[in-house]
C-alpha cells in the first residue's frame, strides 16, 4: 500500500486539512485501491481525519497515499481556515467579563 514509505515526503498536511479530488487518473496512472478510494471520497471536500476514518487506516498511512496523489495532481489539498477562529480581543473581553462576576 505505501510500498515500504512510513511517512510522507510533504509536511504539514494537517488533520484537519481539506483534501479535493481535481480530477480522475488517466488510463496510465494506476492507482492503488485506498488511492481510489479517496478520490471517490474527496470529490466532495473532506478533512484527512475523515477520510482515515472512513477508510480504516492510520492517518500516517493517508499521508502518504496522498503524497503519490498530490504528485499526479489528482487532489488539491487546502490548509485549514482561519474564518472560525476567535478574535483575539473578543477572547479577552470574555476573560475580562468573567472575572468581574
Amino acid at each position: 500500500m505505501t510500498r515500504g514509505r512510513t511517512s510522507a515526503a510533504r509536511p504539514g498536511i494537517e488533520l484537519i486539512s481539506l483534501i479535493s479530488t481535481v480530477r480522475p487518473p488517466t488510463r496510465d496512472q494506476r492507482m492503488q485501491p485506498e488511492q481510489n478510494r479517496i478520490l471517490a471520497l474527496c470529490r466532495t471536500p473532506m478533512a484527512l481525519v475523515e477520510v482515515a476514518a472512513r477508510l480504516g487506516l492510520p492517518v500516517a498511512v493517508v499521508r502518504v497515499l496522498l503524497d503519490d496523489l498530490l504528485d499526479h495532481r489528482l487532489v488539491s489539498v487546502s490548509p485549514p481556515s482561519a474564518v472560525g477562529s476567535p478574535d483575539a480581543r473578543l477572547i479577552q473581553a470574555v476573560i475580562d467579563g468573567i472575572r468581574r462576576i
